[in-house]
């Protein structure tokens, strides 16, 4: 897996969100749980969302709690320097219609390497919603390892294409 040079991060996420938005599943939702992009990851809150309601991670220990937020004005650094809701955003509960996760790597059976905190893997284990993994085309593998904790994305979406995740 190569990395993508960081000045084409802001064209290929750009690519990606118009790909996402133009879904029929993106179109139909009206809550996403989103995140706030690290560096050398797609950014498909740019320029943010009309008309959903957007829920965004927060640190809180040793797990992910989700906050309604209207606008990336709303979002601080957080723990580890990652933008989030401020503790006192209204909670956005565990349940939403599409759940877009990041990840270091996916293959196309919905299999995601994520960055070892298992964050994404505590929250996903108990949240409701279609889980979509984003990323650029480098990131796809063949295979990406699996623990028994590990969740498959049911959709994984690069700027050229949404696969549906086979098992």
């Amino acid at each position: 897996m190569r990395r993508l040079a960081r000045h084409c991060v802001p064209a290929r996420s750009a690519g990606l969100a118009e790909r996402l938005r133009g879904w029929t599943f993106w179109q139909s939702a009206s809550c996403v749980c989103a995140f706030s992009a690290l560096a050398g990851e797609p950014d498909v809150l740019a320029p943010w969302p009309e008309g959903k309601r957007i829920a965004m991670p927060r640190a809180e220990g040793d797990d992910l709690q989700f906050h309604w937020v209207a606008s990336r004005a709303e979002l601080r650094p957080g723990r580890f320097g990652i933008l989030e809701p401020a503790a006192q955003a209204p909670d956005a509960g565990s349940g939403f219609d599409l759940i877009l996760v990041p990840g270091l790597a996916f293959d196309l059976r919905g299999g995601r390497l994520g960055r070892g905190r298992g964050f994404y893997d505590r929250f996903l284990s108990n949240a409701r919603g279609l889980r979509v993994g984003v990323c650029f085309e480098d990131q796809i593998v063949g295979d990406v390892p699996e623990e028994p904790h590990d969740l498959r994305m049911d959709f994984v979406v690069t700027p050229s294409a949404i696969s549906r995740c086979g098992f």
